[in-house]
């Protein structure tokens, strides 16, 4: 899909900001601090109902101010209007509505927007905890596939449940062991449906990444996305949900005594890991600042390439700062992907002359120039 207009209001430094996107190329220039990034943002909050920097709706809010409002007009592939529009005002719900309808959930909203995004902040998917990378995961899944958001939404609550009994049970506030069996019972049920959907993806996804990062560094170096469900055996790739269910079962026994003592679950999917690899290794442990950049762009690209797979859609692309850190060879491949007019990208950079030579090859594109909150169009 593609977006017609961006409008936002008391998001950071913008007062209020309206622009009519290109089709394809989006270049969003200014000083650091000078609010590029804030559009971008905006573009992500009619996505995913919240900033890829933070999650707390208050910590963008603009100064002095208790609300801020987004609207976007865009149209799909085969020329389906979509509308949306999200009001956060302090101290109240979050308000969704639609040009199919109003009081929407962040449910409703996930995956009618698709957007890839790469920030400085992502260098933390390969150096980071494994929380950040399942959240990757995750987010593209729940793109793609809405059943599983909700899963993944249901299987959270089933889980907090299920620790606030453990929790009550070591203090002494509780005794019903038959709840807790009641309670693992669902998270089993829940946490496999989720396993098996990170195992299909991750049957379809790396091939993509790899095939990416080789022409990215002229298949120079090799790297590769593997899944480790917590403490399964290895020749999980081909398991059943039942297969699955079996060996969350065992865990729940193994885990049963020592989950009593400390009050908490101790086995699941959100103790899984995806593990990124360079060389055979480990990327987090050798990678150099170049290298990790072009690994973060060669998973963005396989994300654009796997949304057009199973959906048949391609995504907006919101890329902030990409330049930083790539060599000369590098910044030019990935202004060759940047040409493709399929996609809507909006890409953010303090310097504008580096891209001056290869604008003028660019069939159509759109050059925003911010300033203290302010944009004009160039």
């Amino acid at each position: 899909m593609f977006l017609l207009r961006v409008k936002f209001e008391n998001i950071r430094n913008h007062i209020i900001t309206q622009l009519f996107p290109s089709r394809n190329l989006n270049v969003i220039y200014g000083r650091n601090g000078s609010g590029k990034t804030s559009i971008l943002e905006a573009i992500s909050i009619c996505a995913f109902s919240k900033s890829f920097i933070s999650s707390f709706d208050q910590n963008i809010v603009r100064y002095g101010t208790n609300y801020y409002r987004v609207e976007i007009e865009g149209k799909s592939e085969s020329g389906l209007p979509i509308g949306l529009q999200i009001l956060f005002q302090l101290g109240k719900k979050k308000e969704i509505k639609s040009s199919s309808g109003e009081n929407l959930s962040v449910q409703d909203l996930v995956g009618k927007v698709p957007v890839v995004v790469l920030s400085p902040e992502m260098r933390e998917i390969i150096f980071g905890s494994p929380a950040v990378r399942r959240e990757f995961i995750d987010r593209i899944i729940s793109q793609t596939d809405q059943i599983y958001f909700r899963d993944l939404i249901l299987n959270r609550r089933i889980l907090k449940q299920r620790n606030k009994l453990l929790n009550d049970i070591l203090l002494g506030n509780s005794k019903d062991i038959e709840l807790l069996h009641i309670w693992t019972q669902k998270f089993i049920e829940s946490s496999a449906e989720i396993i098996k959907k990170r195992i299909l993806f991750i049957k379809d996804f790396p091939s993509l990444f790899i095939n990416n990062y080789q022409v990215l560094v002229q298949r120079k170096e090799a790297v590769n996305l593997t899944y480790q469900p917590f403490e399964f055996p290895q020749e999980f790739e081909n398991f059943t949900e039942e297969e699955i269910s079996r060996i969350l079962n065992l865990q729940a026994e193994s885990f049963f005594e020592k989950e009593l003592s400390r009050g908490i679950t101790l086995f699941g999917p959100q103790k899984d890991d995806f593990i990124i690899s360079l060389n055979n290794q480990q990327a987090k442990n050798i990678v150099s600042q170049g290298q990790s950049k072009t690994i973060l762009i060669a998973l963005k690209y396989a994300e654009i390439q796997y949304f057009f797979k199973t959906k048949n859609t391609t995504p907006i692309v919101l890329f902030d700062d990409i330049f930083s850190e790539l060599d000369k060879e590098r910044v030019e491949q990935v202004l060759t992907v940047l040409s493709n007019n399929q996609i809507q990208f909006f890409i953010t950079t303090t310097e504008i002359d580096g891209l001056k030579d290869f604008l003028q090859f660019c069939p159509d594109f759109k050059i925003f120039y911010v300033e203290n909150g302010s944009v004009k169009e160039n």
